[in-house]
């Protein structure tokens, strides 16, 4: 397929433009900076913009909507400009899909739609699944949550065919190892976000729409929910045998890493989309162990890096 990538400049599209090309796709890069340097073809223009919008789909077959403001820009946006590049931008999305007939969008959505239904209670921790209400609890859940709703809606009224995926952490870590712990709760290496991308494009949901979790894979069950509010590394030593002497030995204590309480079920993407995630916490202290920095290669790496 010809895929147009919106947001294609940002830590998404770094990885998601060449692991998609190496699919067979044929990509063209979509953002409101210029991306002179890529090997893809490129427009630039703003989603705020419907003609700017219009101009990009022209002639492709599908898209990967990933433009957007995301959770850690709360504190330097103003909700109005979530409004205008999330929502309205979203709009400006679907509304240039349907008028060119394009009939399949993946879009990047967020963890961030479920807002209280993810909190955990005091005693343990929470299991997130796709079943649970969407409350968010900011301005960004509640944009991408709309986001959502317009999907479902050109899905089931103009053929607009939408798969959501419901993003974890994946913006790049200071350090390997807040990289690796976040696996546990509710992050995802952005090399797995594309292998999700990728199923996403060939998958036909019922009425139109389907979102679902992508986040690495954990192997807690909900009987081990409350264990690991009360005594996280017993439980994470059954899962991970001779964690507690690597930490010892790399002097690293894990519990302030552990403070999402949250464990994700990526069951559903993994049962309909075929998501396999590749880069979970055991391969994390594989890595660790034999001091494998290439493992994550993203270290470092600025918000927006190309």
């Amino acid at each position: 397929m010809k895929i147009l990538l919106t947001g294609a400049g940002g830590n998404l599209g770094r990885v998601l433009a060449p692991a998609l090309a190496a699919t067979g796709h044929e990509l063209r890069l979509f953002d409101f900076r210029p991306l002179e340097s890529s090997p893809f073809e490129t427009v630039q223009g703003d989603v705020r913009n419907l003609e700017d919008v219009r101009r990009a789909v022209a002639g492709v077959d599908a898209i990967v909507h990933a433009a957007a403001l995301h959770g850690i820009h709360l504190s330097k946006w103003k909700p109005e400009d979530f409004w205008a590049i999330n929502v309205t931008g979203t709009f400006h999305v679907f509304e240039a899909a349907r008028e060119a007939g394009i009939k399949r969008v993946v879009l990047c959505s967020t963890m961030g739609v479920y807002g209280e239904s993810a909190r955990a209670p005091e005693d343990s921790w929470n299991l997130v699944t796709e079943a649970l209400p969407l409350l968010p609890g900011d301005v960004y859940g509640l944009s991408k949550k709309l986001c959502e709703e317009l999907g479902a809606t050109y899905g089931r009224r103009w053929g607009v065919t939408t798969v959501a995926l419901r993003l974890g952490m994946f913006v790049p870590e200071g350090s390997l190892e807040r990289y690796g712990f976040r696996l546990l709760f509710g992050g995802v290496d952005d090399r797995d976000v594309a292998q999700a991308a990728e199923r996403a494009l060939n998958h036909a949901p019922e009425n139109g729409f389907a979102a679902f979790n992508i986040m690495s894979e954990v192997p807690f069950s909900e009987s081990e929910l409350t264990a690991l509010r009360q005594s996280p590394l017993e439980v994470l030593e059954t899962h991970y045998p001779g964690l507690g002497a690597l930490l010892a030995e790399r002097q690293l204590d894990p519990l302030p890493l552990l403070w999402g309480r949250t464990a994700w079920s990526v069951e559903k993407a993994k049962a309909l989309l075929g998501y396999q995630p590749q880069y979970n916490f055991d391969g994390f202290l594989s890595a660790l162990r034999s001091n494998d920095t290439s493992y994550y290669p993203y270290v470092g790496l600025p918000w927006w890096g190309v």
